[in-house]
């Protein structure tokens, strides 16, 4: 019994002498060990948060503690070095990969999954389809009524509503949805993707922005209690063509107009930290998860090989 004590002792003061350490000392995290803050644009909050406890069940010594902020927050924080792992619905831009040249590296960037950019409606508005340009020019605060879509519609003033300021969902707006325009100045912007499906279910005149993986999962109780509040739009390339929904099949086909990018930036500056093995995780193994979210998977899926628990 002694023996076999000694051994086990002897063994791990072994591997603590051999694991990889920091400047100060402190034993590094490793592919599927050690902990990390990783900060995730809100609107990717429903999938992510699946992700991160599947990940963690499999991985026991791995922790990733989840911050769901906006994307601009999200950013910030990477180059500020308070979190070195983010998921977000951009690359860097240049001046941000010219700030990490300048300490020696470039962070991997990886596509996870594709997004739609959804448009939501109070169930009381029967306009359920809509346009690019129309989208582009409510947008833009070049229509502002309902009636200027339908002439019968007596929902009056159209309010729009973002999620965040600084989120995603703005920023895809401006740079693809209206590129070269400006954001209505009507437009206004809350906190969260939720409350954002809050305000159009009690608003008849409401027009909502979100992210499409708050109500791309049918499975999941809490989405169908939200489309059962809300009515969503489906967009047509043109006037007299068929409009498509947010959804899967349409990111596919090319059908729905609005679709974006899901990627995972690690700025951890090595290779075999645990924002790669996250980021590798995501891009194999989560893409079931994406799957069965209702996203669209950036790569294919294929059998999942059992791992075993570290």
């Amino acid at each position: 019994m002694f023996r076999n004590s000694l051994i086990f002792i002897c063994t791990a003061l072994l591997l603590a002498s051999c694991a990889e350490r920091d400047k100060t000392g402190k034993i590094q995290d490793t592919i599927t060990t050690g902990e990390i803050s990783v900060a995730v644009e809100e609107g990717y909050k429903p999938v992510i948060a699946s992700c991160i406890d599947v990940f963690d069940s499999i991985y026991r010594t791995a922790k990733i503690n989840p911050r769901y902020v906006s994307e601009g927050e999200a950013i910030r924080a990477l180059i500020e070095d308070s979190v070195q792992v983010v998921v977000v619905g951009r690359q860097l831009a240049v001046k941000e990969l010219e700030y990490f040249q300048s300490r020696g590296f470039q962070p991997p960037t990886t596509p996870i999954a594709f997004d739609a950019l959804a448009i939501i409606l109070n169930p009381a508005n029967l306009d359920s389809v809509l346009t690019v340009q129309q989208v582009k020019d409510i947008l833009s605060g070049k229509i502002t009524d309902w009636s200027e879509i339908n002439p019968k519609s007596k929902l009056g003033k159209i309010l729009v509503v973002f999620d965040n300021p600084q989120s995603g969902t703005v920023r895809f707006v401006k740079d693809s949805v209206i590129a070269g325009q400006e954001l209505s100045p009507k437009a206004t912007a809350l906190d969260i993707n939720e409350q954002v499906i809050n305000y159009v279910s009690k608003n008849k005149s409401a027009l909502g922005i979100i992210a499409g993986n708050w109500i791309s999962d049918t499975d999941d109780a809490g989405v169908q209690k939200f489309r059962k509040e809300i009515r969503i739009a489906d967009v047509a390339k043109e006037t007299g063509k068929e409009g498509y929904g947010p959804y899967q099949a349409y990111l596919a086909t090319g059908d729905y107009p609005f679709k974006r990018t899901i990627y995972i930036i690690n700025a951890q500056g090595r290779r075999n930290g645990l924002g790669a093995g996250f980021a590798s995780y995501l891009a194999r193994d989560g893409q079931r998860i994406m799957l069965k979210e209702g996203l669209l998977p950036a790569n294919a899926v294929t059998r999942l090989v059992k791992t075993s628990r570290e």
